[in-house]
């Protein structure tokens, strides 16, 4: 027995050591690992990418509001608590690595009465645990006294421990810590997407409040003409079909106007929801477009396996799962245990005397699951199948953020030359409105010709302030597809 006891031990300091899982680009297969580039398809600036994106716009409004977000935004917060809690449930898989150990006082009193064949040495029934009281001690084991009574109490401690032979627990453990690390990268994941939303509608909102400065410009040229054709009307040199097509245009201008209004309100809404304020509609934003930021440096396309937070999670979760088929290999495996208990104890028979009791044990064994109607093998199983889906869908997440990356490089090259264009739009249609009035001024042209070049005018404009509000937002989704991280809030 002594032999065995010393075998457990040493059985565990030869236990087997875990196997680290691939990472990065060794989740990949091997033909998607061959065909990632050594740089992006389309053009970008070089050099590694950066944290601190949010400040890279230049406008200490928008990095205000996204570090209030950081701090006040519900779903954040939630996150965060949620990576918390996975903290503490690795300290509760780690925990069966170390012995148990409890302690355990008794004070009880206790009762019989016989009826029967005394005095013959036959024991008392035993009933056992009921699973009603916390009783430690036993009842009278003699039948030569018909009623008895008597106190129990006493002290005992007992401790017992498995050795973690083949890593079960250690797999559990790591199983745990892996699970939990992917909820920190989903944290960081849910704080930079925040705060890409947050930046999003703030230029959104900053182009509703410039569509709505381009409906009111062209709104104030119709109605200077609509009362212009009204005058017109009246001294008889106007129609009513002319003044009827100049109301048409000045009612389509009202409706540009309210339509820039409302987009604007949602967009305001959009930010207070997300900084835990009440949705009214009335932050105060800035009206104008911040300076468009210069070229941002991409890095290397390999470089996102390793930077990007939700593919790390992703990773982190393909770990996880790793960790669980091996305990659920492991779990059919033999279990090495040891226990040991030890107590002081006191029986006070009424009328008879007292007898004290000093006792212990010391115990080693081996359990080996034999037949369990296949539910380990089945849970085994049931791991591997997790396994390959978590490494399916880091390829799948792998791919999704490569597109996003070369999509938005693609989308911010193109903006830029669309914005170039309809500058020059917008100044030759500007300049087509201030030539076409002085030529009305002149009786050279008519009113409609005028109007015309003023609609066309407004189509620049709109067009223009789209884009420009769409080369910022694809901006922000560059950065987040990059996975560069900001400093901001609680997150540094």
């Amino acid at each position: 027995m002594r032999s065995g006891l010393l075998i457990i031990p040493a059985l565990f300091l030869a236990g087997c050591a875990l196997k680290d899982p691939p990472k990065g680009r060794d989740l990949l297969t091997p033909n998607a690992t061959e065909k990632i580039p050594a740089g992006w398809s389309t053009g970008h600036r070089g050099g590694p990418v950066v944290p601190g994106w949010i400040r890279s716009f230049g406008d200490p409004d928008l990095t205000r509001i996204v570090e209030d977000a950081i701090v006040r935004n519900p779903d954040l917060a939630a996150a965060a608590a949620k990576v918390e809690a996975s903290r503490a449930a690795v300290r509760v898989a780690a925990a069966g690595l170390y012995p148990s150990i409890g302690l355990k006082g008794l004070g009880e009193r206790q009762g019989q009465r016989l009826d029967g064949d005394l005095g013959q040495d036959i024991d008392p029934p035993d009933l056992g645990n009921l699973g009603v009281d916390n009783s430690g001690g036993s009842g009278s084991d003699t039948s030569t006294s018909s009623t008895s009574k008597r106190w129990v109490y006493g002290l005992g401690i007992g401790a017992s421990w498995e050795a973690d032979v083949w890593g079960r627990v250690r797999s559990k453990k790591a199983a745990a810590k892996a699970d939990s690390e992917a909820l920190a990268a989903d944290y960081e994941y849910a704080r930079q997407s925040l705060a890409a939303a947050v930046a999003r509608a703030y230029f959104s909102a900053i182009e509703a409040a410039q569509q709505e400065a381009n409906a009111q410009e062209t709104l104030d040229l119709f109605q200077e003409y609509e009362k212009l054709t009204g005058v017109r009307k009246e001294q008889g040199h106007a129609s009513d079909f002319e003044l009827s097509q100049v109301q048409s245009r000045t009612a389509g201008a009202k409706d540009t106007l309210y339509s820039a209004q409302a987009a604007r309100a949602q967009a305001v809404r959009a930010i207070e929801i997300v900084t835990s304020n009440y949705p009214a509609g009335r932050l105060g934003l800035r009206r104008s477009f911040p300076k468009q930021p210069g070229a941002a440096p991409a890095g290397l396309p390999s470089e996102i396996l390793e930077r990007r937070p939700d593919l790390i999670a992703a990773e982190r979760r393909f770990a996880a799962a790793f960790h669980r088929a091996n305990e659920a290999r492991t779990a059919r495996l033999p279990r090495f245990a040891i226990s040991a208990t030890s107590g002081l104890g006191s029986a006070q028979l009424d009328g008879v005397g007292i007898l004290d009791a000093f006792t212990w044990s010391l115990a080693g064994g081996v359990t080996q699951p034999i037949f369990l109607g296949g539910q380990l093998k089945a849970a085994q199983d049931v791991r591997t199948a997790e396994q390959k889906a978590a490494i399916a869908s880091y390829h799948g997440i792998a791919l999704r953020a490569f597109g996003d990356v070369e999509d938005a490089l693609s989308s911010d090259y193109y903006l830029r030359k669309r914005e170039d264009a309809l500058s020059d739009m917008v100044a030759s249609s500007a300049e087509s409105v201030k030539l076409g009035r002085d030529q009305l001024d002149q009786g050279q042209t008519d009113m409609f010709t005028v109007l015309r070049l003023a609609g066309e005018t407004l189509a620049a404009k709109v067009q223009f302030t789209q884009v420009r509000g769409s080369r910022l937002r694809e901006r922000v989704n560059l950065h987040l597809a990059l996975g560069g991280g900001f400093s901001g809030g609680e997150g540094k």
